[in-house]
């Protein structure tokens, strides 16, 4: 049967508020380790790359270097792991951004495919899209040789423009429309995803990626839960 709409929705920042990847990574080094030599390791992973900012280097490129941490790990324990944290921060009452939860639910209400679109990994968010019902997950997937990850990325990562990619395929497996499809992003690097989707909306936090929403009159979501169109 065809689907009707596809709803997209990034997720760190803008569903939930943290950075699921960075979260997920100091969270599992400590598990897997110890609080002295996890905390150790987890500095030395966001050294190198705040070394990568530094230098200027794009969100791509940071994510390459990121997943390298999980070389020669085992992706039942990551995936163990990544349930864990789930809970923990689950438990927080901040941990939702409410207005973007709400989108999301409404969506679900009114018959819409969820999907979620991120530079995070499927592993990491696989949890929050079990409790949340959402049946796509295009996010990074990580590599695996022999039961372990080798610490790369799956062509093509989604972010950026891989983020668009990964919409238009599966809005093309499900015979979608995209004009009928909405778009939830905080970022500039979620711009390519938004402009191919006719129901675009920003999560506010970007002011780059606010100043898009404003000059083409694209609806803006702010965490206070009030929706503006163009300028608030």
């Amino acid at each position: 049967m065809k689907a009707r709409r596809i709803a997209f929705f990034d997720v760190d920042e803008t569903l939930i508020d943290l950075k699921s990847m960075f979260s997920f990574r100091a969270f599992y080094f400590r598990r897997l380790w110890g609080e002295e030599r996890g905390g150790e390791a987890e500095v030395a992973a966001a050294k190198r790359i705040d070394e990568y900012v530094r230098k200027g280097f794009d969100r791509s490129a940071i994510n390459t270097l990121f997943y390298e941490d999980f070389r020669d790990h085992q992706p039942d324990l990551v995936a163990e792991a990544a349930l864990a944290w789930y809970v923990q921060e689950r438990a927080r009452s901040e941990f939702f951004i409410l207005p973007v939860l709400q989108a999301l639910q409404e969506h679900q209400g009114n018959g819409d495919i969820v999907a979620f679109v991120s530079g995070s990994a499927v592993e990491f968010l696989a949890p929050l899209a079990a409790e949340l019902g959402v049946p796509h997950v295009l996010a990074n997937r990580l590599e695996t040789r022999d039961g372990r990850f080798t610490g790369r990325l799956i062509p093509p990562q989604t972010i950026g423009l891989g983020k668009q990619q990964a919409a238009l395929r599966l809005m093309d497996t499900l015979s979608v429309d995209p004009a009928d499809c909405y778009g939830y992003g905080d970022h500039l690097t979620d711009l390519p995803l938004l402009m191919s989707i006719g129901k675009p909306t920003v999560v506010a936090g970007d002011p780059a990626l606010v100043r898009h929403a404003e000059q083409r009159d694209w609806p803006i979501l702010y965490p206070d839960a009030s929706l503006h169109r163009g300028e608030p």
